[in-house]
């Protein structure tokens, strides 16, 4: 029992330098995962090999729609997303450095490269 105390405190003194795993840059990037796995950034950009296809959200549409977005520039291209996919991921490696700025100057700019997806 007395040793087990020392280290129990000595456990949890190591564990507090750890960098918190649920940062706000974080959770935004495993959002805009899930919206690029969702039917409308398939449908644009196909089913690529390991991801899944997201569904039941709370947030999603009932249906997918078919109108073109008002802005021709938020139209989303298999280029683009492909692209956000590659900005997300140094978006995650500035996440687990720390630099939470330049993780959030990624992600806005996969979501403008992104746009709006049907």
């Amino acid at each position: 029992m007395r040793t087990s105390l020392p280290l129990f405190a000595a456990a949890l003194v190591a564990c507090s330098c750890l960098p918190a795993r649920a940062t706000p840059c974080g959770q935004q990037v495993s959002a805009l995962q899930r919206r690029l796995d969702s039917a409308g950034a398939v449908r644009v950009a196909g089913l690529e090999p390991g991801h899944t296809l997201t569904t039941g959200s709370v947030k999603a549409l009932p249906r997918i729609l078919t109108e073109a977005p008002s802005d021709p520039q938020l139209k989303p291209t298999r280029e683009n997303i492909a692209a956000a996919r590659l900005l997300i991921r140094e978006a995650l490696e500035e996440d687990q450095e720390g630099n939470q700025r330049a993780c959030e100057n990624i992600l806005t700019d996969a979501k403008r490269l992104i746009g709006a997806l049907p």
